[in-house]
């Protein structure tokens, strides 16, 4: 579970972020793949991911892949504001377009 808190005990979740980290984690995919499309072109295979803020970010920090670690399988982090699709790796179709 990832607890965030901002401000003086304020639980919180960016509605941004919201869409994306329920899809990879709380949408029966947490431990199927998943295709994460970023801004930049590149194209991150993710079974299962880790999250959270930095006391200055304004998107949650992504880390992909850790637990359980996932043999041949890279490690990534991105934040949720560089996600510009999710998709089905095995059919091809999309989860997530993000505007």
């Amino acid at each position: 579970m990832n607890v965030v808190f901002r401000g003086a005990g304020v639980l919180r979740v960016d509605p941004a972020d919201r869409t994306i980290l329920r899809l990879l984690r709380d949408r029966d995919r947490d431990g199927i793949p998943s295709e994460v499309v970023l801004r930049d072109g590149s194209r991150l295979l993710i079974f299962n991911i880790s999250w959270g803020y930095d006391p200055a970010a304004v998107s949650a920090q992504v880390t992909t892949n850790i637990s359980p670690s996932i043999g041949g399988v890279s490690v990534d982090v991105f934040t949720t504001d560089t996600v510009v699709a999710i998709n089905d790796p095995e059919t091809g179709a999309p989860l997530l377009a993000v505007a």
